[in-house]
């Protein structure tokens, strides 16, 4: 599916980030004096390793966008991240974080908050195939990743994260959903 339609891993996470924070607006927040705010737009940034040091370009206003859109728009700011062109705005006004190390070969791994972020980042390790017990009892293997979201406990408790992570989940195990979803409005 990924190669048919010509986008990334990542891109699919994107699309599924996006989707969930649609479902669970509450973690699409900020800390702001002194309070949670609610954001009425949702605006990835996603973590690029570059030469020159870490960037984190931002999709700014991303939550209508299908998923080929969102694939071409996060290029193009990776490779003005790689090639030192970013502007200033391009890289403010996140109201998620995303840091995939999964290409990297890191299995997984804890990110650090992004203040005044509330769920400031999904970290986001590498597949690998994993022993598994089929439906039939017997063993199989299957594509496993791990995710990690850390949360600003003043904004997210464990259930709100948990909550998050199951829509997210169920996502990524359909990303054909992310497919159909793609051009709708919300």
């Amino acid at each position: 599916l990924r190669k048919s339609l010509g986008v990334t891993i990542n891109d699919f996470i994107l699309a599924a980030v996006v989707r969930s924070l649609h479902e669970h607006p509450w973690v699409n927040s900020l800390w702001l004096d002194g309070e949670a705010v609610e954001q009425k737009t949702i605006s990835l940034a996603m973590a690029v390793a570059t030469e020159g040091g870490l960037y984190y370009p931002v999709l700014s206003d991303c939550g209508r966008l299908s998923l080929r859109e969102l694939s071409r728009r996060a290029a193009e700011l990776a490779t003005k991240a790689h090639e030192g062109r970013l502007e200033r705005r391009e890289m403010a006004g996140g109201t998620f974080t995303v840091s995939n190390m999964g290409m990297l070969g890191v299995e997984s791994f804890s990110a650090i908050i992004t203040p005044p972020q509330a769920a400031a980042v999904l970290a986001v390790g590498t597949i690998r195939g994993e022993v598994v017990v089929e439906e039939d009892g017997e063993p199989g293997i299957a594509p496993m990743l791990r995710l990690t979201l850390s949360a600003d406990h003043r904004i997210l408790d464990g259930a709100d994260a948990a909550e998050f992570l199951g829509t997210l989940k169920s996502y990524l195990e359909a990303p054909i959903t992310l497919e159909a979803k793609g051009d709708c409005e919300f």
